[in-house]
């Protein structure tokens, strides 16, 4: 199958693909931090002995812990936490371990056990848009490693770690918690210019080989791919202010709808966070011994049951995610409207795929921004997009 894929693709394709899965492979093993400071848990992450649980806040749901065992037990909907400075731009190094027992997650692949390291706004909302998982398990695993490269946003005024169990059943273990603040290394600097100017010089070669632009659908199809590339590599704190400001401007315009056409937005709960909501309980209650086994079990505080507006909020996660998919939806479209029976549709659609692959791998480079595979996909869904409706729109007017 590889040898007759290399007789279809042309040699800049294979070229091109070698380049990128390299890319991504060497960014997968290089690590272009490093912590700089000390713990800013003091320690406390390591569930040692009973004075280590001081810091910690338990939220809701039962939190056990013996001096036994020497780390925490979390049941179902249990989450304690603790709070971090936040001073915006810094890096995080943030890891830990955890365990499940027959853990059962939720609706969402993250309703499971996880480890969160988010912040709060001068309002004190919790923006989830913002990088906040470190990690999440659910079934059955023995211990396990996991860390995360977390930068303390623009807007935060406040941080928090989070051990949470959001599963429906079944048990989940933490320990060895641990936040560092950390630096980028040196070389890094050298390496996100390398590969930078590599990726814009096989595009630049790859654009002079097609010559799109002569084409009648060329140009637009130039100045949609350089939006999504503009798109990708903008910083994160702009992506967010980007993505804010279209959630505010998709409310107001679902709130002129439901004025004009009442009962036309269904009414939907707009609870806030359950993080923000719930009020900071008792900390964790020291066990009168070091050898004397404990359990903490504490009822979760109540909270008020938020009222139901009309028009369902506006997210700008969900804005930036549909951002993806449209723009990969008129890429597709132009890129078939100009290409409709010029070349082969398999090279057409493995080049959009690997154009959408390529600005995922760019993202390796730009300081605060990752490889998303879920952003992956909806590129390629937004390329199958616009490709139908180009193609259906081609049938209809006998494109040639």
């Amino acid at each position: 199958m590889i040898n007759e894929l290399r007789k279809v693709l042309p040699l800049r394709l294979q070229i091109s693909t070698l380049f990128l899965f390299f890319m991504w492979l060497f960014f997968q093993a290089y690590q272009p931090w490093q912590p700089i400071d000390q713990d800013l848990l003091y320690g406390t992450g390591t569930f040692s002995n009973a004075t280590d649980l001081s810091g910690w806040r338990r939220e809701s749901g039962r939190v056990g812990w013996t001096d036994d065992t020497g780390y925490v037990e979390l049941k179902p909907r249990a989450r304690l936490r603790f709070s971090l400075p936040a001073f915006a731009g810094d890096l995080l190094l943030c890891s830990g371990r955890m365990k499940t027992q027959d853990l059962a997650r939720g609706k969402k692949a993250w309703d499971a056990a996880r480890i969160m390291v988010y912040f709060e706004d001068e309002n004190g909302h919790i923006r989830w848009s913002h990088p906040h998982n470190v990690g999440y398990l659910s079934g059955n695993n023995d211990w396990q490693q996991v860390s995360a490269l977390i930068e303390v946003p623009s807007f935060a005024r406040k941080g928090w770690v989070e051990l949470a169990h959001y599963g429906i059943d079944g048990i989940a273990h933490f320990d060895d918690i641990s936040i560092q603040p950390a630096i980028w290394k040196e070389t890094y600097t050298h390496w996100q210019m390398f590969f930078g100017m590599v990726w814009a010089a096989i595009m630049m070669w790859l654009l002079l080989n097609t010559h799109y632009w002569t084409l009648p659908w060329g140009r637009p199809l130039l100045i949609s791919a350089i939006m999504i590339i503009v798109f990708v590599t903008l910083p994160p704190a702009t992506m967010f202010q980007v993505a804010s400001s279209g959630a505010k401007l998709s409310q107001k315009v679902l709130h002129t709808a439901e004025d004009v056409f009442p009962g036309s937005t269904p009414a939907q709960s707009t609870a806030k966070q359950s993080t923000a909501e719930v009020e900071q309980t008792k900390s964790i209650a020291q066990p009168a011994s070091k050898t004397a086994k404990s359990a903490i079990q504490q009822k979760p505080t109540k909270q008020t049951q938020p009222e139901t507006p009309a028009v369902a909020p506006v997210k700008s996660l969900d804005v930036q995610k549909m951002g993806h998919g449209l723009l990969f939806a008129v890429l597709g479209f132009f890129a078939f409207m100009a290409l409709y029976r010029k070349v082969d549709t398999t090279q057409l659609v493995y080049t959009l795929v690997l154009f959408a692959a390529s600005t995922e791998v760019l993202q390796l480079v730009i300081d605060g921004r990752l490889f998303g595979v879920t952003d992956l996909f909806l590129d390629i869904v937004g390329i199958a997009v616009g490709a139908a409706i180009a193609s259906a729109f081609c049938h209809v007017r006998s494109c040639e």
